[in-house]
């Protein structure tokens, strides 16, 4: 369930709100979770709704990327954490799986010019 409908399941919410990070890091956070869930929701055999999910999907990087330098290496840790909890089940890894799937062969470039929340 997403009771406040911001895109983010409340579980994932929830466990981000709860780690010891920034409000800027959980603010990005959010972002990587909802460009995340984007891709189970997304129609699979439409090309410029998956590029636009691929497109948020690196602007979510960028944004948790800057919302942790210098150490932007931690980004990556909690992008693969939210990853894990977003396909936490057998249904939501075949569909990420059917998402990638999709994907493969496309292209996206980092964002320039962005906007962080």
């Amino acid at each position: 369930p997403d009771q406040n409908l911001n895109g983010v399941r409340d579980d994932i919410e929830t466990w981000i709100n709860s780690q010891p990070i920034t409000e800027v890091q959980k603010k990005a956070a959010i972002q990587s979770a909802q460009a995340l869930q984007k891709t189970l929701l997304v129609e699979l055999t439409d090309k410029v709704a998956l590029q636009a999910v691929g497109d948020d999907l690196m602007l979510a990087t960028a944004c948790l990327s800057d919302a942790y330098m210098p150490t932007y290496q931690e980004s990556f840790k909690l992008s693969s954490r939210i990853e894990a909890l977003t396909a936490n089940t057998k249904e939501r890894t075949m569909r990420y799986i059917q998402y990638n799937r999709a994907r493969s062969g496309s292209t996206t470039k980092a964002p320039k010019n962005y906007t962080c929340p």
